[in-house]
């Protein structure tokens, strides 16, 4: 799948599906028309690991 529907499976932005193929989270290939892509399967086990919002004990802007 390509960068645009993995952003849209995890419901994530494409920059963070972008920092996860840089940190090596994510493996990519590059395929016959120059598009790069990822595993499905690896977008959803990656956005199971991953834990969103706030981290515990950070006081909120007021």
């Amino acid at each position: 799948m390509t960068i645009r529907e993995a952003s849209l499976l995890a419901g994530r932005h494409a920059s963070q599906i972008y920092r996860w193929i840089d940190a090596g989270r994510l493996a990519t290939r590059v395929n016959a028309h120059g598009v790069t892509e990822v595993l499905s399967k690896a977008v959803v086990r990656i956005e199971t690991e991953v834990k969103r919002g706030r981290p515990k004990g950070v006081p909120t802007r007021r």
